[in-house]
C-alpha cells in the first residue's frame, strides 16, 4: 500500500536525482570558464594577505550551516516534545465508530391528478 510519505520520498529522490544530473554540466563549465579567466588574473596581491582565503570563507560558512541546521533539529525535537499530549491524540489509531444506520426514507402521499374544469 503506498502511503502518503512513499510519495514524497519518490519526490524527493526524483529531485536529488535531477540537481545530481545537472552537476556534471554545471562543473565542466565552471572548470572551463574558470581556467579561461585565470589566465588573466594576478597572483594574490600582499595587501590581501591578512584576509582569509576562498576556502577559508567556504569552509566556515559549511561550518555555520552545520550549526543552524544541527539547531533547527534540535528546537523541532523540543517542540514535538512539548507537543506531545496533542501529537499523542492527532498520531493515534483511529477509534472505530459504529456507523449510524441510514434513515429509512418514507414515501411520499400519492398524488392524485386534478381534473380540468
Amino acid at each position: 500500500m503506498t502511503t502518503m510519505l512513499d510519495t514524497v520520498e519518490r519526490f524527493e529522490n526524483r529531485a536529488f536525482d535531477q540537481v545530481k544530473h545537472a552537476e556534471e554540466p554545471m562543473l565542466r563549465f565552471a572548470h572551463e570558464t574558470s581556467d579561461a579567466v585565470a589566465r588573466f588574473v594576478p597572483t594574490r596581491p600582499s595587501f590581501m594577505a591578512d584576509m582569509p582565503k576562498m576556502t577559508e570563507v567556504v569552509e566556515s560558512q559549511l561550518k555555520f550551516r552545520k550549526r543552524v541546521v544541527d539547531e533547527q533539529l534540535r528546537f523541532a525535537r523540543k517542540m514535538m516534545k512539548a507537543m506531545d499530549p496533542l501529537v499523542k491524540k492527532v498520531d493515534a489509531e483511529p477509534e472505530q465508530v459504529m456507523a449510524k444506520p441510514a434513515p429509512v426514507a418514507e414515501k411520499a402521499p400519492k398524488r392524485t391528478p386534478r381534473k380540468a374544469a
